[in-house]
């Protein structure tokens, strides 16, 4: 089968062979991808990467950088073959993929961060026969791809305690700071503040109902906050952009008592002073994943929720398409430090397209019968 794989840091697309469903497993075969921020982590920050999951024991996410490795853990996908003792899905079944699969030695591992489980970067992949969402009539397979990434956005906000009558802000709106964004609507937020050096991003910030939003080059979106709410509010912060040195200056212009959830996963240290943070009362909360307690993934279903009652148009945060043979420009495209990234929310790989272009959504269109 192809694939694109990442190995000694560079991007390729090569022959693998096709896995096989063990007990308890489905063999799918992928429609779209998406190419999530942690990605693009263990792409250009790969010690970092792999050092912070070993001293976190999150041991399901790390891989040989030296064997190939096909990522791809935000992805739609048709069940093309049952493993032994399956229930609960038939061959056909399209479905958002909860990426994980239970090795024979019982470990957890994350489909698209693990050597020997293929992610969805490539024609076959096997994961556990649990917790994958059904995409129902009506919604496309394509588009439902985005669910992954918003919901580590909508967790933010599951997990923040925020009142709609306190507002909230939400620090990066590419995919992440959008689920926060539309879950912070589904609960009557307001105002909801967003801050990003994007045009293109605010845009669709506001489109998924965002009340304001800021370029924080030009202004200080704590004020924009504090204009806009009575005085005596609490200040919520979900922070998605991961960017360095952030966090510090949050603490340090923010009101007393300001709630921070740390969703952006930056990978570089950062440099805090707690004494600001304890003489303001400020809580920071880092989020990922069930929250203490939960049994299931709570975010998954509830992101999956607002795109089957229509609550976002999916398709507004995707301004890319790309096939397979595409993924290293995807990726290099998508790479913080590019210029083009300012330009691009969600770039998703699509295995019925051919070439090695990136294109337009109306590109894209235009190539359907």
């Amino acid at each position: 089968m192809r694939a694109a794989v990442m190995q000694s840091g560079r991007i390729f697309t090569t022959d693998l062979p096709e896995p096989r469903p063990a007990s308890g497993q489905l063999l799918v075969e992928p429609i779209a991808v998406g190419v999530c921020g942690s990605d693009l982590s263990a792409w250009q920050h790969t010690d970092d990467f792999l050092s912070a999951h070993e001293e976190t024991g999150a041991l399901g996410e790390v891989f040989d950088p030296d064997r190939p490795l096909v990522m791809g853990h935000e992805f739609t996908a048709r069940v093309v073959a049952l493993g032994k003792d399956v229930t609960g899905y038939t061959v056909g079944d399209q479905l958002v993929i909860l990426p994980g699969v239970a090795a024979s030695d019982g470990r957890v591992h994350t489909v698209g961060y693990a050597n020997d489980y293929p992610g969805g970067l490539a024609e076959r992949s096997v994961v556990w026969a649990y917790g994958h969402l059904k995409i129902p009539e009506g919604i496309s397979p394509v588009l439902a791809a985005v669910t992954e990434p918003l919901a580590t956005g909508v967790n933010g906000v599951l997990r923040s305690g925020v009142q709609p009558e306190d507002g909230a802000l939400v620090t990066g709106t590419g995919p992440v700071g959008l689920g926060a964004v539309i879950e912070l609507s589904a609960r009557g937020v307001a105002p909801i503040v967003v801050s990003d050096p994007s045009a293109k991003r605010r845009e669709i910030a506001l489109a998924y109902g965002a009340h304001i939003a800021v370029d924080p080059l030009q202004e200080d979106p704590i004020e924009a906050w504090r204009k806009n709410i009575p005085s005596g509010r609490r200040l919520h912060v979900i922070e998605a952009s991961g960017a360095r040195g952030l966090l510090a200056s949050l603490m340090a212009s923010a009101p007393p008592y300001t709630r921070i959830s740390v969703i952006g996963a930056g990978m570089r240290t950062e440099e805090l002073r707690p004494v600001v943070g304890v003489l303001k009362n400020t809580s920071i909360e880092f989020v990922g994943g069930p929250g203490f307690g939960e049994t299931e993934y709570r975010a998954f279903g509830r992101t999956f929720e607002h795109l089957r009652n229509d609550r976002f148009d999916p398709a507004l945060m995707v301004t890319g398409y790309a096939g397979l043979d595409a993924t290293a420009d995807v990726f290099a495209t998508l790479r913080p430090s590019s210029p083009s990234t300012i330009d691009h929310v969600k770039i998703l790989i699509r295995h019925d397209l051919l070439g090695q272009t990136i294109l337009s959504p109306a590109e894209t269109a235009a190539l359907r019968p």
